[in-house]
């Protein structure tokens, strides 16, 4: 060999990217180049050869690797493309490949192993990436596509398939599919791409397509990928189905504004629909007319015939009732056998006349509940803005005041409000001037009924309710007092007294060793409203002694319709005091779930009307359901209410509502029998 070609071999040697070696068969380094060393993370080549002598045991992290280097050495006297993991002189590790061959003898024996090496430690993380991507992509649980900058598909998901139907013959090197025609418009549409072309990400909620044609709602998500160059390349679209909780969110909306047995809107919307209906009626300079309405036999048909009787009649008159009345007029149920309606734009009081007049027609005839014919009467009281009252509150109640006048004149089945009713209306007053003077007079006495965890029926509290013993009526109605108490102001004084009467016994209780956890106190719209409420239940919860954690107060979604701000305000200056507050009647009333996330409520209570139906009902166990996710998710507990029957509560433990309270395990008793029933449900078996 010439000394110009062994010095190209040199400086080839020398100059190499890749590291070139020679070693012994028995694992020592005769020969490395510079670029082995670096590689290594040796200092020189020098360094390499006199401190890396037992490749076997200092270089390969996997053993057995030399061996194997070297069967194949022996076998086919070349190694090619041989991956091992190996150790750098300091102690990290990385990824090398390996291209090597035998030099032998005249006589066939090997002298020595000479070969390349080259660091692939990026090259095997990269794949490593690649392999854990794939994976993420095939086993998420939304649908992904990979779609070309001109939106044909070239990759989908299992999950894609599972959730749409299109497998990848369907859908691989074809236009994108993805919105249900007629869903969206166009605009819409192509908002969507230039977003994401522009800034990267699109998000929000679509209308996609399943195979079978059928549309549903979807979360979309759609993020661009674009070249080193800035080029756009692909985007990647993310897919969720969403249909059960957009369906679960619209029945909660609508039990939030609508009665579940007659479809008519609850109190809460026909409410909201008077009120619009008075701004309107104050801009144009007309009148509204309230027609409140009550069923003249309901009790007797719900005490002969059934409660199942009762509500078939509910949904008779409530189909009548929207038959009889204009498209432009509201319907709503308000609870029990007592509906409004709201005439918006009546020309006159005689417009109202008229439409008493077909109401009453239309329930003069009679109704066929379960093969009997029924005649169910009705008695109507009439309002008017502005002649009778100037917010929907006042034209309420004097409707309800007219009502109630009609009622107790079977020859004047309607009867128009006027200002003397209330004076005139001597039973009420009597009653008002009764409820004043039971306030001071040791009438009102509290009742306590058992909230447990179901689970293992262990006793976690209890809620109290007032009950008024008079003197010569007997025991009068929470709802024919307490509703009166409020118009009158009265509420405060009788809420104040059931608050010091509820924690002076949960004191007693505790120095008595009953084992009871906490006591729930309800509050009114009206106390909720006062502004001494923080001040009476700092004072109460101090006088008493109590743990303020044991006492629960409970108010319902009504009570802060209106200013939330407020509300909010309220509720968090109780939540200092170190009291546990619960949203009474969940579902029922305003449910706003935007502004539920900023109340510092513990509990939510699951109203009786979701509970009644649960076994039957096929909508009822995911509206429980949703409800026990959504506090869940939020932090609350959940407690349902109006539990009767067993059924019912192997329904509300499917859907993991665990505490409840009803009639199965026990009538609110008075002070005494609750204290008896908690004793003997706790003595040990």
């Amino acid at each position: 060999m010439s000394q110009e070609t062994e010095e190209q071999y040199r400086s080839i040697f020398e100059n190499a990217v890749e590291g070139i070696y020679q070693t012994t068969v028995d694992g020592r380094y005769l020969r490395v180049n510079p670029a082995l060393a670096r590689i290594y993370g040796y200092a020189s080549p020098e360094d390499l050869i006199s401190n890396l002598t037992d490749i076997e045991g200092q270089l390969y992290v996997d053993a057995g690797k030399r061996e194997a280097f070297a069967a194949l050495m022996r076998g086919q006297d070349v190694v090619q493309n041989f991956e091992a993991r190996v150790y750098r002189r300091d102690g990290s590790v990385i990824w090398i490949v390996e291209n090597a061959r035998c030099v032998r003898d005249q006589a066939g024996a090997i002298r020595y192993y000479e070969g390349t090496v080259q660091d692939v430690t990026e090259r095997k993380r990269n794949e490593e990436k690649i392999r854990l991507l794939a994976t993420v992509f095939d086993s998420v649980a939304d649908g992904t596509l990979i779609v070309t900058s001109g939106l044909r598909v070239q990759a989908a998901n299992p999950a894609y398939e599972n959730i749409t139907g299109f497998g990848d013959e369907d859908i691989l090197g074809r236009p994108l599919t993805l919105f249900a025609p007629g869903s969206h418009e166009r605009g819409f549409i192509e908002d969507i791409w230039r977003t994401a072309r522009d800034s990267g990400r699109w998000q929000g909620e679509i209308t996609s397509l399943r195979r079978s044609g059928e549309p549903f709602a979807a979360a979309l998500s759609v993020n661009s990928v674009r070249a080193p160059g800035g080029a756009l390349e692909h985007y990647v679209l993310t897919l969720a189905d969403i249909s059960q909780r957009k369906y679960q969110e619209h029945q909660i909306r609508y039990q939030a504004s609508f009665d579940r047995l007659t479809d008519l809107p609850n109190r809460w919307l026909v409410c909201e629909r008077l009120e619009e209906a008075i701004a309107r009626a104050q801009r144009s300079r007309t009148k509204v007319a309230v027609a409140f309405l009550d069923l003249n036999r309901f009790k007797q048909v719900n005490d002969t015939m059934g409660h199942h009787a009762g509500d078939e009649l509910l949904k008779l008159v409530a189909r009548r009732l929207r038959n009889c009345t204009r498209v432009t007029d509201t319907v709503g149920r308000l609870g029990g056998d007592e509906f409004l309606i709201v005439a918006p734009d009546a020309a006159d009081r005689n417009a109202g006349a008229r439409l008493a007049e077909k109401v009453l027609y239309s329930m003069s005839e009679p109704f066929g509940v379960f093969n009997q014919e029924l005649f169910c009467g009705a008695s109507i009281g009439l309002a008017f803005f502005p002649d009778d009252g100037d917010t929907a509150d006042q034209l309420l109640r004097n409707a309800d005041f007219a009502m109630y006048h009609a009622k107790r004149n079977p020859e004047q089945r309607c009867v128009f409000y006027d200002a003397t009713m209330r004076e005139s209306t001597s039973f009420t007053l009597g009653l008002e001037s009764d409820l004043r003077r039971a306030i001071g007079s040791d009438e009102f006495v509290l009742h306590y009924q058992p909230k447990v965890d179901a689970t293992d029926r262990r006793i976690v509290g209890a809620e109290a309710l007032i009950r008024w013993v008079h003197p010569t009526r007997g025991l009068v109605s929470p709802a024919e007092f307490i509703p009166l108490a409020e118009e009158t102001g009265l509420i405060w004084d009788i809420g104040a007294w059931t608050l010091r009467e509820a924690c002076r016994t949960l004191a007693a209780w505790d120095e008595r060793k009953l084992p009871i956890g906490s006591v729930s106190v309800n509050l009114s719209p009206r106390q909720f409203q006062d502004p001494r409420l923080v001040s009476l239940v700092q004072t109460v919860v101090r006088e008493t002694g109590i743990d303020p954690s044991r006492l629960e107060l409970e108010l319902t979604e009504s009570a802060m319709i209106g200013d939330i701000e407020k509300a909010v305000g309220v509720l968090c200056a109780l939540k200092d005091t170190g009291v546990r507050l619960s949203i009474d009647d969940f579902g029922t009333g305003y449910s706003s779930l935007a502004y539920l996330k900023r109340f510092p409520i513990d509990t939510l209570k699951i109203d009786r009307s979701f509970v009644r139906d649960i076994v039957q009902s096929a909508t009822d166990p995911a509206i429980v359901g949703t409800i026990v996710n959504l506090a869940n998710s939020l932090g609350f507990d959940t407690i349902a209410e109006g539990v009767e029957t067993e059924a019912q509560l192997d329904v509300l433990l499917q859907q993991r509502c665990r505490r409840i309270q009803g009639f199965l395990i026990s009538r609110p008793l008075d002070g005494r029998s609750f204290e008896s029933f908690v004793r003997e449900a706790n003595v040990p078996a």
